[in-house]
Order: structure tokens, then C-alpha cells, then sequence
């Protein structure tokens, strides 16, 4: 089997933003969608849904499906407040927060951050090298994002990477994370619009009216909300396709050769 890297997703549109329409296959029971690029090897992407639980049931599958190498990429909430929507972060080393305990860390391979950041920048995209928090719970308030920085010194916060990254060490593979910022530490998102999506990702349309009906001025932080995401997604898709077309699922793929 050619060097193979199984990628783990929690929504559909980061997968369609990432491969487009490409073609697709089922992975234990779990749809993913399948790219071959020129040297063909191959980047397989699950959409796992969101949250710890959904990952690690997704990277376990790939696994057996006996990809090479793990990774993780899509959104994230910013945690540095330097860090605006469409910034790039590629994670050096995970933890995982469940409740008030620090899981971790799980370490990102260093060849796989260093040959992304060092084609990233080039092409002049915003990119920062750090840490990744995973939460088990939701982290929305700007209060909770600033004190998570000042204990963890975390770039960004999302609710699957080091799910990810805790399956790759345990089966010795190499790891790769790439998130983009979308909504940043100084921005709060009520949590009446998080209810809005299921695990999947998928807008609850009667939430949302209902939640506009009960506070309007929930119609702000949607246009927000949509004016971030507009940034941020363009950029993940941009940035994967340079690294995609610079083989690079294939050489992080082809590291588990030398572990």
C-alpha cells in the first residue's frame, strides 16, 4: 500500500473545503472522501463530527484501514489574541482539557511542521508554530479563551486534535495538525448559537429562528460569526492545496518508514 495519510475532520465543509468534490469511499462503516494526487499517494479524509469522542472512533478506523501517518485539520477558536480569523496555526504539541485537567502533551512529528511552515510562509500566509488545546467542552466566552492562554500558553483551542494526536502515538505513527482561527480571543460566541449545530456540523435552521425570536440581537453575532468563517475557510482550502500539491501528505506519510 503506497504511503497513505488518513486525515480526521469534524465537519463536511472543512472536507469539501479540503478535496472539493472528490471522490468518495467508505472507511469502516465511515464515509470519507478519497484524493490521490499526482505521485499517488493518497490523503484520505474522514468527517468524524465534532467532539473528542467522534475523533478518536475516527482515527481508530483509519487506522485500520492502515493509513501511514495521522493528522487532524480544520477550524479552531484562537486562544493568543494576536491570532485573527485566517490565521494559520500548525501544532507542535497537543493537550487535551476535560474539565479542569491537562491531558498531554502528544507531539506533533517536527519535519512535517517544519516543511509546512517553511512553504506556508513563503507563499506569505499568516502561520504561527505552537501549542493545540482540545477541549472536551465548548470554550466560548473571551474571559475563558484569555485564562486557557495564560495556563496552557495554547495558540488555539478545537474539540478533536489531540484526540487524533493520543491514536498516533499509541500505534507509532507520525502526526500533522493544521487549524485556521476563526473565531479569536477577543471574540465571545453565545452559546444559544453553538446549540444551533448538530454533532455533525449541520445548521439546526429551527434553532436558529427560534434563538432570533427569543434575543435578535443574536443576528450581530451571526453576521459575525459568518464574516469569520467567509475568512477563515478560503484559507484552509488555499493552504492545503499548496501543501497538497507540495506532496506533503505523502512525506509525512512516508516518515512512519523511519520511526
Amino acid at each position: 500500500m503506497k504511503p497513505t495519510l488518513g486525515m480526521v475532520v469534524a465537519l463536511a465543509s472543512e472536507a469539501r473545503a479540503l478535496l472539493g468534490l472528490g471522490r468518495r469511499q467508505w472507511v469502516n462503516q465511515q464515509k470519507a472522501r478519497c484524493l490521490r494526487p499526482a505521485d499517488d499517494s493518497r490523503l484520505i479524509i474522514a468527517c468524524a463530527g465534532v467532539g473528542v469522542v467522534n475523533a478518536l472512533a475516527a482515527a481508530h478506523r483509519l487506522v485500520a484501514q492502515g493509513v501511514s501517518a495521522l493528522a487532524s485539520s480544520g477550524l479552531a477558536g484562537g486562544l493568543d489574541p494576536h491570532l485573527g480569523p485566517g490565521h494559520i496555526v500548525i501544532a507542535t504539541r497537543l493537550l487535551h482539557m476535560d474539565g479542569d485537567k491537562i491531558e498531554g502533551p502528544w507531539n506533533a512529528d517536527p519535519t512535517g511542521v517544519a516543511l509546512a511552515h517553511n512553504r506556508l510562509t513563503t507563499e506569505g500566509f499568516p502561520v504561527r508554530c505552537g501549542t493545540m488545546l482540545t477541549a472536551s467542552q465548548e470554550i466560548l466566552t473571551r474571559d475563558r479563551k484569555q485564562s486557557l492562554f495564560g495556563r496552557t500558553q495554547g495558540l488555539a483551542v478545537d474539540m478533536e486534535s489531540a484526540a487524533v494526536a493520543r491514536v498516533a502515538q499509541e500505534v507509532s505513527v507520525p502526526f500533522f495538525c493544521l487549524r485556521v482561527i476563526c473565531d479569536p480571543a477577543q471574540q465571545s460566541v453565545p452559546h444559544q448559537l453553538s446549540r444551533c449545530l448538530d454533532t455533525c456540523g449541520k445548521i439546526r435552521l429551527p434553532s436558529v429562528l427560534l434563538n432570533l425570536a427569543r434575543r435578535p440581537s443574536l443576528a450581530m453575532d451571526i453576521f459575525r460569526l459568518s464574516r469569520n468563517f467567509g475568512s477563515a475557510m478560503p484559507v484552509l482550502r488555499r493552504a492545503w492545496r499548496i501543501l497538497i500539491s507540495a506532496n506533503l501528505p505523502q512525506q509525512i506519510a512516508s516518515m512512519s518508514q523511519g520511526l
